[in-house]
């Protein structure tokens, strides 16, 4: 299955709210791309899309699952409080958040930057809409990932890094 805007936008959209509802909007400085900070095409720390759930928590780093279902389910982790990492029972880690304190990509953009920043950063990015959050899907330099953004009222209000393909964790 192919992820569309409107699928990637179901994994952010959530993510996005809950940032909202859990952090307001966070600004943090920009850092060099090789800082602990950066949300890359990959993943986040020792978070990485596509290793497995046993991978996943061999790293320390997952908490306990906090809803989803027996196929998808999100988890918490010890780069934040939330939004959560997401994580298919058969595929491993589908999308990571980039809510971390600092956390940023390679291109500088994090919670609080504007649609400008975003596009400026990503010109080839996909705007959509979820519910009531404006989205920018952007493909990474590794192809089989992507990065969402999630903006309300002119600045990101989450983000994450996620495999293009959703398996089982989205839907429709």
């Amino acid at each position: 299955m192919r992820i569309t805007p409107a699928r990637a936008a179901l994994a952010v959209g959530a993510t996005a709210l809950l940032g909202v509802a859990t952090f307001g909007l966070v600004t943090a400085g920009t850092a060099s791309a090789s800082d602990d900070s950066v949300l890359g095409p990959n993943g986040f720390g020792a978070i990485k899309v596509g290793m497995s759930v046993a991978q996943a928590k061999a790293t320390g780093k997952v908490g306990a699952p906090v809803g989803g279902n027996d196929l998808c389910r999100g988890y918490n982790w010890a780069y934040s409080p939330g939004p959560v990492l997401i994580m298919s029972t058969k595929y491993g880690v589908y999308a990571v958040p980039g809510t971390a304190p600092g956390a940023h990509t390679p291109e500088g953009i994090k919670i609080g930057s504007t649609p400008d920043e975003v596009l400026a950063a990503y010109p080839d990015a996909v705007p959509g809409h979820h519910n009531t959050v404006d989205t920018y899907t952007v493909p990474t330099s590794n192809p089989a990932n992507q990065y969402v953004f999630g903006v309300r009222d002119g600045h990101v209000v989450g983000m994450s890094v996620q495999s293009v393909d959703p398996h089982d964790c989205i839907a429709g």
